[in-house]
């Protein structure tokens, strides 16, 4: 289960690439999709604040791996709001290059004047960029039974103020919906959103000041 794919391509405009928040906000929520992947794939548990190791066996994916190894070398660290903050750091390059070594992206670089180049990767596909949004859109307008999978990214995009695009001019019930999709949740992947939320709370107060 790739979270972070999806995450990325709800967080970037699905022709441009320009990202729909802040690098601090799309950084940590993709850092909570790639431990969420994680613990879908039952390599590690989340509760009361800590990470802890299930599994060490490599998952398939090179980059789950790289973040699997990560945790692994530095059992010392084990609150989910460190990795949230290290992971942040270069989740978007990390699941752009995951992206675009599938050819989903493709990468851009323009010069300015004094500065150094200016990295955007753009979508290949439209129908492929944008299907994560259509999918959940229509799901919560609609008030559809969802996948756990699909109510945590639904949720993700909610605690980082994604769902204003997610919802744009969707009905009332579409919001209670995706409120009530948190119960859905299972309880490793909601301690991840919490902590997610916490820390974009600071981030976008820390943008403002």
């Amino acid at each position: 289960m790739r979270f972070a794919d999806d995450f990325w391509r709800l967080a970037h405009h699905d022709v441009t690439g320009k990202p729909r928040v802040n690098v601090r906000v799309a950084g940590l929520g993709l850092a909570a999709a790639l431990l969420g992947e994680l613990v879908w794939a039952g390599r590690i548990d989340v509760r009361d604040g800590w990470l802890r190791l299930v599994d060490s066996t490599p998952p398939a994916d090179v980059l789950a791996h790289t973040v699997l190894d990560q945790l692994v070398a530095q059992p010392q660290h084990t609150a989910v709001r460190i990795w949230l903050d290290f992971l942040a750091r270069d989740a978007a390059e990390q699941v752009a290059q995951r992206l675009w070594r599938t050819g989903h992206v493709r990468r851009e670089a323009s010069r300015r004047l004094l500065r150094s180049a200016e990295v955007r990767w753009v979508p290949v596909d439209w129908n492929v960029a944008h299907w994560p949004t259509a999918r959940l859109s229509l799901q919560l307008r609609d008030r559809r039974p969802m996948s756990q999978a699909d109510a945590f990214l639904a949720c993700l995009v909610a605690v980082t103020g994604l769902d204003g695009h997610l919802l744009e001019d969707a009905p009332a019930s579409s919001r209670d919906y995706l409120r009530h999709l948190t119960s859905t949740i299972p309880p490793p992947l909601w301690e991840l959103l919490t902590h997610t939320h916490v820390a974009v709370g600071e981030a976008v107060l820390s943008y403002r000041t």
